[in-house]
């Protein structure tokens, strides 16, 4: 199998928390496998070793309402179909009708993460399965049930009003495909960076560290008022990047602002430190 694709959504100036939405199928440099929805390479053994670590109870599906259950259905459908494409040398096992069960059975191959979002008939969306054992410092298992704008409450700048929010999530479910990359920097190259249960390290006395790259996906499914949001955790040692990539990363340390350094835990002394080591 290939090595992991390589992504560098850097830029010097000061890092915004925005949609920055891109169709699905840009070439990043990747080839072929920017055009893949599922990206299967050598380091395939490591995410499911870790994901098999980590517990079930982070993840969930919500099945109430006949909306629901009906977006569970042809986003499971379509996984299947779609991953049958990409990967027939690693096949799917038969759906077993359950929707939990068979969410699991595809991230028990894929190293991706997803989530799905629905929007029910009264105009409210809420997230209807929550499957993400590598997160970026958040909390999986509060997001279940929770609206587009609660999940991203935290975060600074980004959908912090409902007209933003709702503008968000009818660009998730009625438009696309889209892929949107986010970054932050870390002390290791752990993949689960829960708050507790996860396996961060400090940045105090660190000697090496990685850029964290997130390819989110988004796919959407107007039909049934769903969007399929698919998360590819990649990590970069700052010694394989450029010259170049490293230069561009430590102007970006350097002009992002207080509040976002705060919200990625790079604020102070990680944030120097972080600087230090992308020197040349």
């Amino acid at each position: 199998m290939p090595a992991p694709a390589r992504y560098f959504p850097v830029r010097e100036t000061p890092y915004r928390m925005k949609a920055g939405l891109q169709p699905f199928g840009t070439d990043f440099g990747n080839g072929a496998r920017d055009r893949l929805y599922f990206q299967r390479d050598d380091e395939a053994p490591r995410y499911l070793h870790a994901r098999r670590a980590v517990s079930p109870a982070r993840s969930g599906v919500l099945s109430r309402t006949g909306g629901q259950r009906a977006a569970h259905a042809a986003v499971l459908a379509w996984l299947w179909s779609t991953w049958k494409g990409e990967h027939r040398r690693h096949p799917l096992p038969e759906r077993t009708g359950d929707d939990a069960s068979d969410y699991a059975a595809l991230l028990a191959l894929a190293q991706e993460d997803l989530t799905v979002l629905h929007r029910d008939a009264d105009g409210r969306e809420s997230a209807i399965a929550v499957y993400v054992d590598f997160p970026s410092g958040w909390r999986p298992e509060r997001v279940l049930g929770a609206s587009f704008a609660a999940i991203h409450g935290p975060v600074p700048g980004f959908a912090n009003d409902e007209a933003q929010a709702r503008s968000m999530t009818s660009s998730m479910i009625d438009r696309g495909p889209y892929v949107r990359f986010v970054w932050t920097l870390s002390a290791d190259d752990a993949l689960d960076h829960h708050p507790e249960e996860g396996a961060r390290r400090s940045w105090h006395g660190a000697k090496c560290a990685w850029l964290r790259v997130e390819r989110q996906v988004l796919v959407p499914f107007p039909a049934v008022a769903a969007s399929l949001f698919l998360i590819r955790t990649y990590l970069y040692a700052f010694e394989t990047l450029s010259r170049e990539q490293r230069r561009t990363l430590r102007a970006a340390c350097a002009a992002m602002p207080d509040e976002i350094a705060r919200y990625k835990g790079l604020a102070g002394e990680p944030r120097t430190i972080a600087q230090r080591l992308l020197m040349d």
